[in-house]
């Protein structure tokens, strides 16, 4: 495909990669400045409101919406939306920004969210050995719907992100203190990526494991030193209630397997049988990754496609999966297209790619419209499944069959 080389080419100019770079530097400067003026970003306004209250000695995790109204007003804040469901380092990380006015301290925030996207998609683009990988990036990044989501709602998504980004390049680039501190920091924003912190043992990253371990209780014991042991005990406490363990969640922007299985099946079969349906399908899906992440053939060929495979299941697995954190298949999306481009046998990989980036994106523009039609408002979880089946497929083929060729596109 001589297309491929020309763009290639293209992508490697030092011009292209500087549009690319203001582009998403105007994109996210405006959008930021917009939901600033609108007041949209109802998840940061809640994390700041909890690390005022958890610095004030308030019992967050098991607030009612009394106690949720006092600090609100106390804090000064508004249209926030209660329970704080996040472990304590989320809040503690905002906690220096209930010094400055809400207003303000939003816009540091949402400008600290944009530059972790755009450095995620550079340290992505830098581990591709192909000269226009942070181009390509960049580009990848620029136009996913879920990381613009992200910053409306004010989520954590982006240092989420971030650290499963620093987590792979130390895995690559043979760095475990990266990998382990990375992978936990990313877990003590939210749980999810725990899984990520289960595949080192599995993989046998002893030394980034016993990292990621020691951050962990490093972490936790500043978190304890902000919301003292009565807080870390409430969190324990109401855990599965905050989780939501158990329930069906049929909301439109829910994209985990629960929220599909809830949105089709809610009124045709019992609850109970939707939630064993969940279940199964979850634990065969938890089981199908293990499988395939087992430690064999060429590491360096099969660890980015099984981190990636695992940032997949993580957004599909729990009870909900909002649409916002689908910015975290970035990771994976861009594993497979880079992939794709150097390997030319496997160029076609890029149709069903594409497709699954496109529905992606068309749900964040037009949720609403669709949530009527289940099958329809489901269709960033069929692109995770199709992205989940394609690292799949290829993790088969380089541990258990053919290995296909590598060639680096010129």
């Amino acid at each position: 495909m001589k297309w491929v080389s020309r763009l290639a080419a293209l992508a490697q100019t030092g011009w292209v990669r500087g549009g690319l770079f203001l582009a998403l530097v105007g994109l996210y400067g405006g959008w930021s400045g917009y939901v600033v003026a609108r007041n949209k970003p109802v998840d940061f306004n809640l994390y700041y409101v909890a690390a005022y209250g958890f610095a004030q000695g308030y019992d967050i995790y098991g607030a009612d919406q009394a106690l949720w109204t006092q600090v609100g007003v106390e804090s000064g804040m508004t249209h926030y939306a209660p329970p704080y469901r996040y472990p304590p380092l989320t809040a503690l990380v905002v906690w220096p920004l209930t010094f400055f006015p809400p207003r303000v301290a939003t816009g540091l925030w949402l400008g600290a969210t944009a530059a972790a996207f755009v450095l995620s998609a550079w340290l992505l683009g830098r581990l591709s050995p192909a000269p226009w990988g942070v181009s390509l990036g960049w580009a990848l990044l620029l136009g996913f719907v879920p990381a613009l989501t992200t910053l409306h709602a004010g989520q954590i998504n982006g240092l989420v992100l971030l650290s499963l980004t620093l987590a792979l390049w130390g895995l690559v680039r043979g760095q475990p203190v990266l990998a382990g501190v990375g992978v936990t920091i990313g877990a003590l924003f939210k749980l999810v990526p725990l899984a990520h912190l289960g595949y080192l043992g599995w993989r046998r990253r002893w030394a980034a494991l016993g990292w990621g371990v020691l951050a962990l209780g490093l972490l936790l014991g500043f978190s304890l030193m902000f919301m003292g042991w009565t807080g870390l005990q409430s969190y324990f406490r109401h855990f599965l209630e905050l989780g939501e363990a158990g329930n069906l969640l049929p909301m439109g922007p829910n994209q985990a397997l629960n929220g599909f299985w809830s949105r089709v099946l809610l009124g045709r079969l019992a609850p109970g049988t939707i939630r064993w349906i969940s279940l199964g399908s979850v634990g065969v899906l938890i089981a199908a990754t293990v499988a395939l992440c087992w430690p064999r053939g060429d590491a360096a060929r099969a660890v980015p496609l099984e981190f990636a495979l695992v940032t997949v299941a993580i957004n599909l697995i729990t009870p909900y999966a909002w649409y916002h954190q689908f910015v975290l298949l970035l990771l994976p999306f861009f594993i497979l297209v880079e992939h794709a481009l150097n390997t030319p046998a496997q160029r076609w990989l890029l149709f069903p790619l594409g497709l699954g980036y496109l529905v992606t994106d068309i749900h964040g523009l037009f949720w609403h419209q669709l949530e009527p039609y289940p099958l329809l408002v489901s269709m960033p979880c069929y692109a995770a499944l199709l992205v989940w089946g394609l690292l799949a497929w290829l993790l088969w083929r380089e541990k258990w069959s053919v290995r296909p060729g590598y060639a680096v596109v010129a």
